[in-house]
């Protein structure tokens, strides 16, 4: 049972580091692109990028969804949402829209030398937006278990909650608006995603099903101390 929680611990803390280097990359990725000098003009799909470079972008931002989703995976392992209904189904709903999210840069990709607007280039707006609310109503019901569960104490408590409901606030109106606020306005959420993998990589030991957290930690003061006629380590 030890071995069991010591590797449930040791995924969670490797996926919170992939969800903090993937968020970090997706932030950089995202004022690079706010701010990269126009290589073709905006009634291209791929812009600011040519082409080439777009299928280059898209790849590095595939590669940013996939280490979010991990991240997401680490939460569900984490036990933070606690064992309710509502928090299980926002975690499948969010990795529903990360993996929906992934598949929309694969398929980005296929239009790099587009028109834009044209008849693919808005099915895959359509695509992106669809994702992207799935990915926000899913880390609402699961930021909700969360602080619900107080399993996380702290700024960590409300992380994910925060990156649900910046999907509706900050993610959505900022797309609609200019090219570079949409840009800086994914950057943020980036950052949040970034709190929330440092969340899971600072956290507390993945506590085994049908246990709360201070019954865990009970439970490992009393594995911790010495039986009866057993010396104490340390300095007398």
């Amino acid at each position: 049972m030890k071995n069991t929680a010591t590797a449930g611990a040791s995924f969670v803390r490797t996926a919170g580091l992939l969800c903090l280097v993937g968020a970090v990359i997706g932030a950089i990725g995202g004022i690079v692109t706010g701010f990269l000098p126009p290589a073709v003009s905006s009634d291209w799909y791929s812009y600011p990028y040519t082409p080439a470079g777009f299928i280059v972008a898209q790849f590095v931002f595939m590669s940013n969804h996939v280490l979010l989703f991990i991240g997401v995976l680490g939460l569900a392992r984490s036990g933070a949402a606690g064992n309710g209904f509502l928090g299980r189904l926002g975690l499948w709903i969010s990795l529903a829209g990360l993996a929906a999210l992934t598949l929309c840069e694969v398929g980005a990709m296929t239009l790099a030398a587009s028109p834009y607007p044209s008849p693919g280039t808005d099915f895959m707006d359509t695509s992106y937006g669809i994702a992207s609310i799935l990915i926000g109503v899913g880390l609402t019901l699961a930021g909700a278990a969360v602080a619900k569960s107080r399993e996380w104490a702290g700024w960590r408590r409300f992380v994910t909650l925060i990156c649900g409901v910046a999907v509706f606030i900050i993610v959505i109106p900022g797309i609609l608006g200019p090219f570079l606020v949409a840009r800086l306005a994914l950057t943020v959420w980036m950052l949040m995603f970034a709190a929330l993998g440092w969340a899971l990589y600072s956290q507390a030991p993945v506590r085994r099903k049908g246990y709360h957290a201070g019954r865990w930690n009970a439970d490992q003061r009393h594995a911790d101390r010495p039986a009866e006629g057993e010396p104490r380590s340390g300095r007398h």
